[in-house]
């Protein structure tokens, strides 16, 4: 990393360790998004820091980027997330399709600290994917449109939202034709929309992730792009082609979710450190009663062999899964892994990663005991976070059997 690189990250752990971990309980109580937390992060310059320098950016290095979410999830696991999804949107329009409001938009991001959001998934309570997204219709000069899509994490500070809907031009659903693709940036507070202010997720409470709602939202042709599904397939398969710069634009936010994951996992390895090196007895009765039956206190609970053994497992999970994280990073930047090999090297990454969530999550919950879950300490909010990390994306057992295919060379 460059010198300035090394400052921001050291800038970053220093809020995460300090405010934001002093807001966090906070945060998870209300279920709301910190303005707060992001207006320090956007002071720093994190909302643009990544982009290319052409609108503004400092090009972040994969590398730092990884290292800032890592330690930003250590104080709050829902800011990390929300800003890592800005950061993911804000990257994706420097790939494409580039147009005229795209290029305004990222040097308001770059210049201004503008933040940005986009929902892509299933509205919460929905069940069935196919009822649900974005359509257009065309209306001489502008385009309107109408729809539901959700977990627009980053949402209530957001100033643009990024909208890939359909265009409807009454095909009808057994037309064989695809419909061509719509990609409109709006500002949040344009009318028409909608931040339905619906999140309610059982871990990263605090995301704002959303529902955005379309009702005749109405945009000038000239401010959005307009492709058709084969441009579109083409503009996104193009996402991994390129400079070295544009790669680490694509894999930025997917490494930064695992420097997410990394990081509370620490905030658990290090809660469950202190919690043990403090808490004394075995069990939990009290000492009139056990000396009532003549049983000792047992010491602390860090001197136990069985809580050694433990933390021991956790430690070996997280420090194998930061020097795997870190390696990629580092052959990412590199630019030297051959045609084919990114995704193998991800779907690496992502099963050591989770496997590393499943087992501190349950190691520390083991270890600590009933009394450290509870509201009043932090591990109970962190558990319920990486859950909330593992919950999303490919499964576990989707991941090794991924790598198992790839090793055999047997077809997807």
């Amino acid at each position: 990393m460059q010198p300035w690189e090394s400052e921001l990250v050291e800038q970053v752990r220093a809020l995460a360790n300090g405010p934001i971990s002093g807001r966090a309980r906070h945060v998870d109580l209300v279920g709301e998004l910190s303005r707060e937390n992001v207006r320090q992060l956007v002071d720093l310059g994190l909302a643009g820091a990544g982009l290319p320098e052409e609108v503004g950016g400092r090009e972040l290095s994969l590398e730092g980027y990884t290292r800032i979410a890592e330690a930003l999830s250590q104080g709050c696991g829902s800011t990390a997330v929300a800003l890592n999804m800005h950061v993911l949107v804000a990257d994706s329009l420097t790939m494409g399709p580039r147009f005229p409001r795209a290029d305004m938009v990222l040097v308001d991001i770059a210049s201004n600290g503008a933040l940005i959001c986009q929902p892509g998934s299933v509205p919460l309570g929905r069940l069935d994917t196919r009822s649900v997204g974005y359509r257009f219709v065309e209306d001489g000069d502008f385009v309107v449109g109408c729809g539901v899509s959700g977990f627009a994490s980053m949402s209530d500070a957001a100033t643009y939202v990024k909208i890939i809907g359909t265009v409807d031009r009454g095909q009808g659903s057994e037309s064989s034709a695809e419909p061509d693709v719509v990609v409109a940036l709006p500002r949040t507070d344009a009318p028409g929309l909608e931040i339905c202010g619906n999140w309610d997720g059982m871990g990263l409470r605090g995301t704002a992730s959303h529902d955005v709602r379309l009702t005749d939202l109405r945009m000038p042709r000239s401010e959005v792009a307009i492709l058709s599904a084969a441009e579109f397939r083409a503009a996104n398969a193009g996402e991994t082609a390129g400079s070295a710069t544009r790669m680490q634009a694509r894999f930025r936010g997917m490494f930064g979710s695992r420097g997410i994951w990394l990081g509370l996992c620490e905030a658990a390895f290090a809660f469950t450190l202190d919690y043990c090196s403090r808490r004394y007895g075995a069990m939990a009765i009290t000492g009139d009663f056990a000396r009532a039956f003549g049983a000792g206190g047992d010491g602390l609970r860090s001197g136990q062999a069985w809580a050694q053994i433990g933390i021991g497992r956790m430690d070996h999970w997280i420090s194998t899964g930061r020097v795997i994280l870190y390696d990629a990073v580092h052959r990412f930047q590199a630019d030297e892994l051959a045609a084919g090999e990114s995704g193998i090297l991800m779907n690496r990454v992502n099963y050591h990663l989770r496997r590393m969530c499943e087992e501190v999550v349950q190691t520390a919950m083991g270890v600590c005991g009933a009394h450290a879950y509870v509201k009043e300490r932090p591990l109970e909010r962190i558990v319920r976070d990486i859950i909330g990390c593992n919950v999303m994306g490919q499964k576990t057992d989707e991941l090794a059997q991924s790598l198992g295919r790839a090793a055999t060379s047997f077809p997807s």
